[in-house]
């Protein structure tokens, strides 16, 4: 290999195999292709196509261990709790209500606390789920138990993590109260930090990184698989986005017939249509955020050169500046 080859993967000699060499030397990751002399004549191509393998791989990943569905919507339901904890006490017995009103130096503190609070309990949450993702597609047996202790092994960084997303987000809806201009403005924010983020979650487990290179790393693996990553985002989400929509219809019309009433019939079937379309609405929205999740994992993975079963390295950018 020449020694101003970039970082990929290439053929190394091996019959329908290649391995991964990381700009220096050769690593002892490999893949075998089955295919090594039609990966010989793409490897220094760039292909973007949509994500099949990568999107089989992430339902794969998550459903290994359906619980982790169910601990994203604990997880919301612990982070609305929390931040209610910090909110009704001031709220009663100071009469103080959350605001994002430039000037309500109280208000704006006790929401800063509250966002703050919900933050980490979902920075957390996340971090179970994305630990499981990248310990399962290192070929590692992976418990519950042993997601929670890599994820609390880096509480310090994600509790430093979720204060700056917190801070940003407390900074987007006071740009809210600000006419056009500052709408324009939060918006801009707001779509900035969401893109430059998205792989924030497994640079702080794998990493160990602080906010600021947490940041810089993640825009960096985000740059370079932006393509993939869209492509795969869109591909993983909308069928989960559809299916929301369907419940969220269910439950409002379930609504209406329930308010209207007026026999047993038309009560118990407003009843039944409204619960089935909460219901539906819960489990649509925890299993796309646990999806995503996984999916930052997997690209991740990838991004660093580490292969994801039954994923084809040709589909995925490699290199990372």
């Amino acid at each position: 290999m020449a020694e101003n080859a970039e970082p990929g993967w290439y053929l190394d000699g091996t019959p329908d195999q290649v391995r991964y060499w990381d700009g220096q030397a050769w690593t002892d990751r490999t893949f075998r292709t089955g295919r090594a002399e039609e990966y010989g004549r793409t490897s220094k191509r760039k292909v973007f196509k949509p994500s099949g393998q990568l999107v089989d791989a992430t339902y794969r990943l998550l459903f290994a261990d359906r619980r982790m569905i169910l601990f994203v919507f604990a997880g919301c339901l612990v982070a609305a709790a929390a931040a209610g904890s910090v909110v009704g006490p001031v709220w009663l017995w100071r009469d103080v209500e959350p605001s994002f009103t430039p000037g309500d130096w109280a208000g704006l503190a006790l929401a800063a606390a509250a966002f703050a609070v919900a933050s980490l309990v979902m920075q957390l949450t996340m971090g179970v789920v994305v630990a499981s993702a990248l310990e399962r597609a290192a070929g590692r047996p992976v418990t519950f138990g042993a997601a929670v202790r890599l994820t609390w092994s880096r509480r310090r960084q994600l509790l430093a993590w979720a204060l700056v997303s917190a801070l940003v987000g407390m900074v987007v809806r006071v740009l809210e109260r600000f006419g056009l201009g500052g709408l324009v403005a939060a918006l801009t924010l707001n779509v900035g930090w969401a893109v430059a983020t998205v792989f924030a979650t497994p640079v702080l487990l794998v990493e160990g990184t602080g906010p600021l290179a947490t940041l810089r790393r993640s825009a960096s693996v985000m740059r370079q698989n932006f393509g993939v990553t869209t492509i795969g985002s869109i591909s993983l989400a909308l069928p989960w986005v559809v299916l929301g929509w369907g419940a969220g219809v269910l439950a409002v019309v379930g609504g209406i017939v329930l308010a209207i009433g007026g026999s047993l019939l038309m009560t118990l079937v407003g009843a039944v249509c409204l619960a089935l379309g909460v219901a539906g609405l819960c489990f649509t929205s925890a299993t796309s955020a646990a999806l995503s999740a996984t999916l930052q994992a997997t690209i991740y993975r990838y991004a660093v050169g580490e292969p994801v079963p039954g994923v084809d390295p040709r589909w995925m950018p490699t290199r990372i500046d």
